[in-house]
């Protein structure tokens, strides 16, 4: 796995950025007489957003996960960026967060690296706050991806403080999104939600899940026994993700790149 860290001029928050770009590659299971190694990709990647959690950044799920492990099996690019505790939201000083995720950040990815620019392509997730992010923008930008995953997302971030007395940036209600999306007829992202039965935010979570039953949304549930909040549910989480999310890309039907 190519793992690239980056630091850019970001138009959408007014100064410099630091994200990473994991890239499949390859592995030294690729050497030997009846191999032909090549750095040229067959075809763009399918990419991954994904969003960190309040107080963490860009280099998160790299330290606590096995995410890049992942990627590489299954030949898919990934994509992190710092986004402070802003809620992945537009805010004051010019720092729009919810902008940059929307366009600037796919636009530079796209620009730059061997990653596709279809929708088919495109997902995006998150954990906690990063959750919350992702579903805002599944919902708020329903034609943008192919499916977002929320694993323990804090569903209820209408609050304009949070819970140390910070002040937190205007936020979307996703229950009115949801409610916008369906009105409008709108086809929604598939969609992944989950959550350990012993995490703080699970009733929040399960209140969210049941508005989806309710309105008839499609999606998949994973309730867990015995997790709170925290990164080895998440890690177990994101390899089932990445099993789950449709995939008519190029590399779609291979075997899993051996590491």
């Amino acid at each position: 796995m190519a793992q690239l860290m980056c630091n850019f001029v970001s138009y959408s928050l007014r100064g410099g950025v630091d994200i990473a770009i994991t890239l499949p590659t390859i592995s030294s299971c690729d050497f030997g007489p009846d191999k032909k190694p090549c750095h040229t990709p067959q075809a763009p990647y399918p990419v991954l957003y994904l969003l960190h959690g309040y107080g963490n950044d860009y280099k998160c799920w790299h330290r606590y996960t096995s995410m890049e492990r992942y990627a590489e099996e299954r030949r898919i690019a990934v994509v992190t960026c710092s986004v402070g505790n802003k809620c992945y939201m537009n805010n004051a000083f010019g720092e729009n967060y919810y902008d940059f995720i929307a366009q600037e950040l796919p636009e530079f990815i796209c620009g730059n690296f061997p990653v596709s620019r279809r929708v088919e392509d495109t997902y995006i997730a998150g954990l906690s706050m990063g959750g919350y992010g992702a579903l805002a923008h599944g919902l708020g930008r329903p034609a943008a991806w192919c499916a977002v995953g929320a694993f323990s997302p804090g569903t209820d971030l209408g609050a304009r403080k949070d819970n140390m007395g910070h002040e937190l940036p205007p936020m979307m209600d996703l229950y009115a999104e949801l409610e916008n999306r369906l009105a409008e007829g709108a086809a929604l992202p598939e969609l992944f939600l989950c959550c350990g039965q012993e995490d703080f935010l699970y009733e929040s979570v399960v209140r969210f899940r049941n508005t989806l039953l309710k309105k008839g949304v499609k999606h998949r549930w994973d309730d867990v026994p015995g997790f709170e909040h925290e990164w080895k549910f998440w890690d177990i989480e994101l390899e089932q993700f990445l099993d789950w999310i449709p995939r008519t890309d190029a590399y779609a039907n291979l075997p899993r790149h051996k590491l």
